[in-house]
């Protein structure tokens, strides 16, 4: 039967006109039910969200999850499966109201909403995909539904969501990227059919002993999948499905819910007051992989740290394991003296130079305190910064001919204007890979001393690294405080060791918020291997540098491909006439993980070093990625 067909015989179902014939000729076309997940925790809703789920809110007089499941009796779908988690006590009533099935899942608080999928798959045929906390304007719910679909609306603006971005012939969706402006992007309502239900569960019960897999949202997986999970996209108009994130949107959209917020909190409560101080507040995380290889887009240091940094590990003892270390000295901040021939009066250790700026950060940041840090730069930061509810502003790393460089008069100028508390700069810079030269930074410092200069030094290493200039600053100035770490050069990110260099006052001050115990003692004696071994780091710094230098000139060499000068361990590339987030989608499907950045509004590309025979198979996989790119485009 075609849709055209089949469209006519549903008019006809929904009037009550069908003959016995046509009744049996729409049958494959029933749907079974209705799979609401409902097991999450909305964060971001809090405090409401603390003492009940988003699906139990009232909005404009209706429960959200009762008015879903009203509309899908009103279609005649009479089975409906609720899967809850987080307060699944509360989903109770609804068995009695409306005759639903309550399925639990256990691991609501551990995994995203595969998990929830993962409950219910003895369920899933022709069936109905939603969330409990959608809002569908009318009734978008059909008894008799032709094939499998994900519903979609447009957004002329810069979202963060599931955009479809390619669909074939026939209509199904075959490209999904997260992020986009004038874009369908998928809400609300799927629709899978029985064969398709099939497929979807054979993939995720071949593949639930994979963490990845437990950890993925729906639409991840259907990415992964896209090839044979087809999807056709409904385009929904504007508004007509509305997804709340916050409780201020759904204020926006029904002004009598804040009498609902009233009705159900104490708002004198100060725990709650509390939680809802933090509500959107939003942790840093990096995106979870099991992929051991390919690995390019974290800039671990991929030539690996001295072997003789493993070898410390043969020689652990029990003591090791089972004692404080409450020894008067610290032997790796006197083997660090004397490796940069700065005193150990200005160095402090602690657990990874993102753990040094955690603690500057909340020592030194009160509440409408400013952080000047550059764009674009680490998000990182701005994280920190919101947890200590700091205002961020933001000055230019600005694209120059061969690379990028500070705009220092607009950092000076930002720096006048808001009398930030602290101001970040980091060099080599992420992701651009530029260095501010050492007359630039000492004038920041000279012409900000009401101001803490945080200069960041994660790549420190790859460089002319001498110190002599980090020891004049930090003796000279008060206000300069440089964060370093084994996680780069040293090649050792999992062991967790970063350090800080400032003068004593200020030392003695964010040492306020250092641990309580030295850093890990196991790996402070393989951070000490590290040091001694120079013969080894010497030999893999001039490794680095010379692929780095080789892999940038062979990208300037692709027709597309602009790769700007580095001082680090990565590169940086502008794409000509390329979608740089197909790209970094084609290298991932190829096992080559890269990263994604945006700078005046157009995403760029940054790629770890690795040794020559990786970085051969990265520009292959490039090339490739932007010839299949161009010949997408000469199709459309």
């Amino acid at each position: 039967m075609d849709e055209l067909e089949f469209l006519k015989l549903r008019k006809l179902a929904e009037g009550g006109g069908l003959s016995d014939g046509e009744k049996e000729r729409l049958k494959p076309f029933k749907v079974d039910n209705a799979i609401i997940m409902a097991a999450g925790y909305s964060a971001r809703c809090m405090p409401l969200s603390n003492i009940m789920p988003k699906g139990l809110f009232r909005v404009r007089g209706e429960i959200l999850i009762e008015r879903e499941i009203e509309q899908l009796l009103e279609a005649g779908i009479g089975e409906i499966i609720v899967v809850t988690g987080f307060m699944s006590e509360k989903f109770g009533y609804l068995k009695d109201k409306y005759g639903v099935i309550l399925v639990h899942n256990q691991d609501y608080d551990k995994y995203n909403n595969m998990a929830s999928l993962y409950a219910a798959r003895q369920y899933m045929g022709n069936s109905y995909i939603l969330c409990s906390d959608n809002y569908y304007e009318e009734n978008v719910f059909h008894r008799y539904v032709y094939d499998s679909y994900y519903s979609c609306v447009y957004s002329e603006d810069y979202c963060d969501e599931f955009c479809v971005t390619e669909v074939d012939g026939d209509g199904y969706i075959t490209d999904i990227h997260r992020g986009g402006a004038k874009a369908w992007y998928t809400i609300g309502d799927a629709f899978f059919n029985a064969s398709f239900s099939e497929t979807f569960c054979r993939r995720m019960e071949d593949e639930w002993d994979q963490l990845p897999t437990r950890n993925m949202l729906m639409d991840d997986f259907h990415i992964r999948h896209i090839g044979e999970l087809k999807l056709k996209k409904v385009e929904r108009p504007g508004r007509s499905i509305l997804e709340f994130d916050t409780l201020e949107e759904i204020k926006e959209y029904d002004a009598g819910f804040a009498q609902f917020i009233r009705e159900n909190l104490d708002s004198n409560n100060t725990v709650i007051q509390t939680f809802s101080k933090y509500a959107d507040v939003k942790s840093y995380h990096s995106v979870p992989t099991e992929q051991l290889s390919g690995r390019l887009h974290l800039n671990e240091n991929l030539f690996q740290p001295s072997p003789k940094c493993l070898d410390v590990l043969k020689n652990i003892s029990m003591e090791d394991l089972y004692l404080y270390d409450l020894s008067n000295k610290d032997y790796l901040a006197d083997a660090l003296s004397a490796s940069i021939g700065i005193s150990t009066n200005n160095i402090f250790m602690h657990n990874g130079s993102s753990e040094v700026i955690k603690s500057i950060f909340s020592i030194l940041l009160n509440e409408k305190d400013t952080v000047l840090i550059s764009s674009p730069g680490w998000s990182y930061y701005k994280s920190v910064a919101d947890a200590k509810f700091a205002d961020c502003f933001t000055y230019g790393i600005r694209e120059e001919e061969n690379g990028y460089g500070y705009d220092l008069s607009d950092l000076l100028e930002k720096a006048e204007r808001y009398h930030p508390k602290i101001i970040v700069l980091t060099s080599p810079h992420m992701p651009t890979g530029c260095e501010i030269s050492q007359e630039d930074m000492e004038r920041v410092i000279e012409c900000n001393k009401d101001s803490v200069i945080l200069i960041d030094e994660a790549y420190w290493g790859y460089g002319d690294d001498t110190n002599e200039f980090e020891k004049k600053i930090i003796t000279r100035y008060s206000n300069v405080v440089i964060t370093r770490t084994f996680s780069k050069f040293y090649g050792l990110a999992n062991i967790r060791i970063g350090y800080g260099l400032c003068s004593y006052p200020l030392r003695r001050t964010i040492g306020l918020d250092l641990p309580l115990f030295r850093v890990c003692g196991i790996s402070r004696k393989i951070a000490l291997a590290a040091i001694n071994d120079t013969e080894y780091y010497k030999k893999m710094k001039e490794e680095t540098v010379t692929v780095r230098d080789w892999f940038l000139e062979e990208c300037n060499r692709i027709g597309q491909v602009k790769a700007f000068r580095s001082g680090s361990n990565f590169v940086f590339l502008r794409l000509e006439g390329a979608d740089a987030g197909q790209v970094r989608a084609f290298m991932e499907e190829n096992n080559i993980l890269v990263r994604l950045f945006t700078d005046q509004d157009s995403l760029r590309l940054r790629i770890t070093v690795a040794p020559k025979d990786v970085m051969e198979r990265v520009l292959f996989q490039l090339k490739r990625a932007l010839a299949c790119g161009n010949e997408c485009s000469n199709t459309l």
